[in-house]
Order: structure tokens, then sequence, then C-alpha cells
């Protein structure tokens, strides 16, 4: 299967995700986000997040790799078959471990790890995560 327009339409919605992210970390550097953006800031992470677990379930279904339901070992699998050092696998479980959060547990969101990663620029780890997959898939 030709990987080139899905990359393209996977990269450009991470693209636009990690503008918007970094637009309003610079807002979170000076005050509190008010709830539109603490809003934004949670799709957009869940929505980068979410765009590395499909990558990775994609990139094992070009290698004719069993594809597991959970994204946790499919990200997983994706760095033990590509000895994937950065970013590191902890973070990647980090991530998924808050877009689960963002998705099932959004009465009990810790804002503050939330935060964390958007002053720490962390998602940037997910964009790292993504460009590698979708380079493998491209060649």
């Amino acid at each position: 299967m030709n990987y080139d327009a899905y990359a393209l339409a996977i990269s450009e919605q991470v693209t636009q995700h990690i503008a918007a992210l970094d637009e309003l970390q610079l807002k979170a550097q000076t005050r509190p986000l008010d709830f539109i953006e603490r809003n934004s800031v949670e799709r957009s992470l869940q929505v980068i997040v979410e765009a590395a677990i499909v990558c990775a379930k994609h990139f094992l279904k070009s290698r004719k790799k069993p594809v597991p339901a959970e994204a946790r070992a499919a990200i997983e699998r994706v760095y033990e078959m590509l000895a994937l050092t950065e970013p590191a696998v902890q973070e990647m479980r980090g991530a998924i471990g808050m877009r689960n959060a963002i998705i099932h547990d959004y009465l009990n969101l810790d804002w503050a790890y939330i935060d964390k990663v958007l002053l720490g620029r962390k998602y940037l780890n997910v964009r790292a995560f993504v460009k590698v997959i979708l380079k493998q898939l491209k060649s």
C-alpha cells in the first residue's frame, strides 16, 4: 500500500495541532489558561497522541505484523522493531496514559499534569515519534 497521501494528511493534522499547542504554551507562560484554551490543549494533545497510535498500527500492518488492539502495546512493538531510543519509550507511554485520561477520565483529569506537558513542551516528543513512523511508512 502507498502511504504517501496518508502520511501527508497525518503530518498536516499534527503540524496544525502542534502550532496550536505552541501558541497556547506561550500564553500559559504568562497567565492561567481559560476554559476554552484548556479544552483546546486537551483536544490537541488527544489528536496528536491518537495520530501516533494510528501511525504505529499502520506501520505494523505495513510490515505484516500482528497489530495489537491496545495502543501501548502497538507503540512498544514499534519501538522493539525499529530499536528506537528517541523519544524515550517512557515518554510515549506517558502520552498514551494522558490521552486515556483525557478521553476516559476527564472528570478527574489532573490539569497540573497537562500543564507540565504544555509548559515543558513534552508534546514535541509525540511529534518526533510520528515523524519517524511516517518516514518508515513512506519508505
